[in-house]
């Protein structure tokens, strides 16, 4: 048997942040198991997701999935498609998740709004007026000082 490190997980408890062992990578074989597989036999089941994960250019995708009580009632994971980075952060309970859920999503609904406001472009092939790159607004560089206007050629 291979002795492992612990892989740590921020958890969120009662307000308050802990580095706890991840539960979920504990519960995996230690050489790459299957995650889903073993958040469903910690009885992690999907409560909400935030983004869609069938999209590879999505920024981030956040799930929540939560099992029936505490330790670690709650698991926010998320996804990046930046070198398909996967991250737990776990609640012990549901004022933790929804205080976690309310600052992060955000994140994953703009991701997820740009995303689609990039592919709609897409399918007409021009990008609409409002998307275009427009000039750089005049900026001064100290009191007193002339303007730079960028200029479009």
């Amino acid at each position: 048997m291979i002795a492992m490190e612990p892989v740590p997980a921020w958890c969120l408890v009662n307000g308050e942040w802990t580095e706890r062992e991840d539960p979920v990578m504990a519960a995996c074989d230690p050489q790459g198991g299957d995650v889903d597989a073993a958040m469903a036999g910690l009885g992690f089941e999907a409560w909400c997701r935030i983004g869609d994960e069938g999209f590879a250019a999505t920024p981030l995708t956040l799930t929540v999935y939560s099992r029936e009580k505490p330790p670690l009632q709650f698991l926010l994971q998320l996804e990046g498609n930046a070198g398909n980075v996967v991250e737990h952060v776990f609640a012990e309970t549901l004022p933790d998740a929804m205080n976690l859920l309310a600052a992060w999503a955000p994140v994953a609904q703009a991701g997820a709004l740009a995303e689609l406001v990039r592919r709609l472009a897409a399918e007409d092939g021009e990008l609409s007026p409002a998307l275009r790159p427009r000039p750089a607004p005049p900026r001064p560089f100290a009191t007193g000082a002339t303007h730079a206007t960028a200029v479009e050629s």
